[in-house]
């Protein structure tokens, strides 16, 4: 079972025209002002083809609203982990506990899944030496470990109590940092160990979580998406 993620209808319109375009198409949306969707709520988050998301109801009641400003006076913790940025396989050092089990229930699988090469891109903080087997026709490779992710992890902490109190089918509005310097098209940021953090024009994505999808997860009082990527994340992997 994978649980939903839900957005605002203005990031639902944004994941939507860009699910179907190759690399080249969305990117050159940019070079014309009426054509850019970059700034636009939506825009960072992974493919909606992997990720299961669905428009916030209207009749909604946003039981609590989880911000990046307030969780220094708050049980709760928002953070964007530098050793889960990047592609992580299954056997990796640096794992929080049920790593697998939690990724996958709230992201689903990774886009580049069946890319071997992904192993050559591992976060430096979780490298180790994954297993390479040919492929059964000969041709190419594929990876011994399973993908668990691979894009920019949220990690949300803190909410089990939270939660107590409300009912299964109210919502967790959680605000999420975008660092424009991890998500642009030069993948230096992200493939750096440098901390994330929110960018100076200050920019957020808003995520909607269920209460009774978090009563059902492996581990309610820690979340973790694989829930941004960055530009060239579908472009495959080259050297």
């Amino acid at each position: 079972m994978q649980a939903t993620i839900y957005i605002s209808r203005e990031a639902m319109a944004t994941a939507i025209a860009i699910k179907d375009l190759d690399y080249h198409t969305r990117v050159s949306l940019a070079d014309d002002a009426s054509t850019d969707l970059s700034n636009q709520p939506g825009y960072y988050l992974k493919n909606a083809d992997k990720i299961k998301l669905a428009e916030l109801p209207t009749t909604a009641h946003v039981a609590r609203r989880l911000h990046i400003a307030d969780q220094l006076q708050a049980t709760f913790e928002i953070s964007m982990p530098t050793n889960l940025r990047g592609c992580i396989f299954e056997r990796a050092p640096n794992l929080p506990d049920r790593y697998a089990d939690i990724i996958t229930y709230w992201s689903g699988q990774p886009l580049n899944a069946d890319d071997y090469r992904a192993v050559f891109f591992q976060n430096p903080q979780n490298e180790y030496l994954v297993e390479l087997r040919g492929k059964i026709d000969g041709e190419g490779y594929i990876s011994g470990d399973r993908l668990l992710s691979e894009g920019i992890v949220a990690s949300i902490k803190g909410i089990a109590v939270m939660i107590e109190s409300l009912g299964a089918e109210d919502f967790i509005e959680v605000e999420i940092p975008i660092d424009t310097s991890v998500v642009r098209l030069e993948n230096d940021g992200f493939r750096s160990s440098s901390p994330y953090a929110p960018s100076e024009t200050g920019r957020y994505q808003h995520i909607y979580l269920k209460v009774s999808d978090i009563q059902r997860s492996p581990d309610p009082d820690r979340i973790m998406i694989d829930l941004l990527r960055y530009e060239l994340l579908d472009y495959g992997y080259w050297y």
